[in-house]
């Protein structure tokens, strides 16, 4: 039988990873972008990806390996909103 509490894991994990993955692209987009428009869409919404990823860290559990990539992913997203003049 299967655990289901490795898979409510798993698919916590997935969750991190998937907002990562769209904060920083976007955020990459937008440090790329030359319109003012597009610089900001994208910088808003790697915001919301962000902020999402704060939001459900503290409730998910993880492993140290896992827990230290989604650490450093987010170091590396907060330092790109940075450079985009987000207040963190």
């Amino acid at each position: 039988m299967k655990d289901p509490t490795a898979d409510t894991r798993r698919a916590e994990l997935e969750f991190l990873r998937a907002e990562l993955t769209t904060g920083l692209t976007l955020s990459r987009i937008a440090l790329d972008a030359k319109d003012e428009d597009k610089i900001d869409r994208n910088r808003i919404n790697a915001r919301k990806a962000y902020d999402s990823i704060l939001h459900y860290m503290p409730k998910t559990f993880l492993p140290t390996p896992e827990w230290e990539e989604i650490k450093s992913r987010l170091a590396q997203l907060k330092a790109e909103l940075k450079l985009l003049g987000e207040d963190i």
